[in-house]
Formats: C-alpha cells, structure tokens, sequence
C-alpha cells in the first residue's frame, strides 16, 4: 500500500511532527539556574500530547530534561513555549489558550460593552511557617481614576488567604489617530519576536530578551514604553488580570492620543493571537487602539509580582488562583 506521503502529501503523523520540528526553530529554554523542572517525561508528553517519534524529536532536539533526585524532569515553562508555536491544536497549553484568547478572533467592536465580574483569590505559602505578611495589588475597575496607590498589606498566620472583589470593565473599540504614533507602534509590533513565558527574574533582564528575539507581556510593554516615550508620547503601563475562562496575570501599555484619549497597545497579546491564530485572523486595531473587556487594571508597577508573601521560611513565591464570575 502506498503512504499519502508516498504519493506526494504528507501524512498526518508526518505533518505532525513537522510542526513540533519547527516549533524548535528559535526555541530558548528557561536558564537553568531558574527552571522549574517538576514534571517526569509521561506527565510532559501527556501535556502535548504528541507522538513517542515526536517526543524523540524534542529531547534531542533542545528541549532540556533536568537531573533530580527523583529522575529527570522537565520545566512545564519550556512545554509551554514549545505547544504555542508547534500547530498541533492538541496539545493542553494550545487548547487552553485558544479559549483563553478566542475574544481576539471577535471583531474589536464587539468589546465595546460593560461587564461585572465577582473575583475570588486564593493564596497559598507553599512553605509557610509562622506569622505571615501578604501584600496584594487590588483590582480596579475601568472607571478608577489614574494609576496610582499602595498595594494591601497585612499579617495572618495562616498558609491561606482568600480575597473577594467586585469589579466593572469597559471594553474599547478605536484606532490610533495620530499617524507618527500609529507608525511607531507599526514598526514595533511587526517586529519578528517570539512569545514566551519565563521566569520573573529572567524576564526583567530586557536586554537578554531582546538578544534572543523572545517577547513576554513585561518585556514588550516595557519596550514599547520607551520607544513611545522617547517620541515624545505620554505613555503608561498596565499590570492586572485577564479574566474569562481563566484567569491570568498581564501587563499591556496605555498611550495618549492626538485626541487626548488613552488608547492601549498590547505588544504580548499581538504575537500571542498571530502565533495562535494567523496573522490574518486579527483585526489590525485589535492590539493597536483598542482593549478587550477582559483586562481588569491594578496599579502594580510594570514587573512587580500581584502578589507576595514573607514568613520565617523566608520570602517565598506565592501561588495564587484567581476565578471570575460574569455577572
């Protein structure tokens, strides 16, 4: 019997590993110094969900398996930044964040509209010992006034906290106006970088991102931040939530326009929906002028973590989960 690739298509298998092949092509794993190796190789597999040849493929191919004393195993950060660009479409991090991202196929008019979430947090000191103090940035909703504030600080003994809010956003549908400004953050968007997740401490290193072409949610709006602010643009960035089916931390710059409004640009989300989706599946001022209502603001400086934690185990990094409610 004659393969489909025998005859001139490639078959599916073949095609999927082609895509997990080319997902190696610029792929930087986390520093070893910060990596978070925790899953064994059944529990990475099983997260992209790819074949053993394809598996194969990977590890020798850049995808690093750390020595523990309980085997070898692997960052789930790098798992992440390897799915999002394989096209598989099966593995978990595509699945979830094409739902997770699927408002950017809508068209931006659409986000034009107000929405009430009910949030519940939940933080855990995995390590904790003793009194504890918390410090928590608080949600806003879109109607706040102007950045600015203190996060919230308190002492409780116990490894879990639970916090509440209640939260409006309004989404917005526009375009930048100013034709200097809209060519400058043009340029800066089309600029061929990589979407990632790494560590906060390897993320804030701007230039070691920058080198490697790799863009997260940080480093993008920090870069942008400068650019437009060295043109002479009135800019500010952005740190909260984006809320839906999950909840994830997210950091986007806002910009003042020619007619005086704050319009948002969000450099991560840009390459995130284009690596995801196509660039041709993205309304061009859906990242340029306009903000999803989804983005919930806080007043955390661009790079500061949302949430921290201090115990006599020492500053510890706290694990938090977030879920919204549409009310």
């Amino acid at each position: 019997m004659t393969r489909a690739s025998d005859a001139g298509t490639p078959a599916p298998a073949d095609v999927a590993e082609a895509g997990w092949q080319a997902a190696l092509h610029g792929f930087i794993p986390v520093p070893a110094a910060h990596a978070r190796p925790e899953l064994d190789a059944a529990a990475a597999r099983s997260l992209l969900r790819c074949s053993p040849r394809a598996w194969a493929l990977l590890t020798a191919g850049g995808l690093t398996a750390h020595p523990t004393p309980d085997g070898e195993r692997f960052d789930g950060r790098d798992l992440f930044n390897l799915a999002v660009y394989s096209g598989s479409r099966a593995s978990v991090p595509e699945l979830a964040l094409s739902l997770a991202m699927r408002f950017a196929r809508q068209d931006p008019r659409d986000w034009a509209r107000e929405r009430r979430w009910d949030l519940h947090t939940t933080l855990t000191c995995p390590r904790h010992r003793g009194a504890g103090e918390w410090r928590a940035w608080s949600p806003h909703s879109h109607d706040t006034p102007e950045p600015g504030g203190e996060p919230q600080r308190w002492r409780d003994p116990e490894p879990t906290q639970t916090l509440e809010h209640q939260v409006r956003t309004r989404g917005v549908h526009a375009r930048l106006r100013c034709s200097r400004l809209a060519a400058e953050t043009a340029d800066e968007l089309a600029r061929p970088l990589r979407y990632v997740r790494m560590p906060a401490a390897v993320r804030a290193d701007a230039r070691w991102m920058a080198d490697l072409g790799l863009v997260d949610c940080v480093s993008g709006t920090l870069a942008l931040a400068r650019r437009l602010g060295a043109a002479g643009f009135e800019v500010r960035g952005r740190s909260g939530w984006l809320v839906g089916p999950q909840v994830s931390a997210h950091t986007w710059l806002d910009v003042r326009d020619d007619d005086g409004r704050w319009k948002s640009v969000d450099v991560a989300h840009h390459h995130l929906a284009r690596a995801l989706f196509g660039p041709g599946a993205i309304a061009p001022e859906a990242f340029a002028g306009s903000r999803p209502d989804r983005l919930v603001p806080t007043s955390a400086p661009v790079g500061e973590e949302l949430f921290a934690h201090r115990c006599l185990a020492a500053p510890s990094d706290v694990t938090w989960q977030i879920s919204a409610a549409s009310r």
